[in-house]
């Protein structure tokens, strides 16, 4: 019985690892970066983003380390209005590597959920 039972926590352990290793979705590339923060950009509406096509006044500056994707989300003001010599940061976000979770310093996201911002990432997706 003893042995059995050892077998059926292996198999319950291996399980659990697996699923953890599906449910990763890990994220190689700065353009696959990039596509996942457009995603959470569009469905949380942000500054009004509906879709592809409103992203025509943001620009995406990318910074790499070995376990994230640094992005910065600026205003793309040559294209819509404002001093074209000037790209201000509207929010940035964090997309991790191994796991491609996703957080954010946007102060309209943490406005709708009721979170009193302190300027800190929270996780978002």
């Amino acid at each position: 019985m003893r042995k059995i039972f050892n077998k059926k926590i292996g198999v319950l352990f291996f399980s659990l690892i697996c699923a953890g290793l599906v449910n990763a979705a890990p994220v190689k590339s700065e353009n696959e970066a990039v596509k996942l923060v457009i995603k959470s950009v569009i469905k949380h509406n942000f500054y009004g983003v509906k879709n592809e096509n409103d992203l025509e006044c943001f620009r995406f500056y990318i910074d790499e380390t070995d376990e994230e994707f640094e992005i910065d989300v600026r205003s793309n003001n040559e294209k819509c209005g404002g001093d074209p010599n000037v790209e201000p940061r509207l929010f940035s976000y964090i997309v991790n590597k191994k796991t491609g979770k996703l957080l954010t310093d946007n102060f309209e996201y943490a406005k709708k959920q009721g979170i009193e911002w302190d300027g800190s990432y929270l996780p978002i997706d």
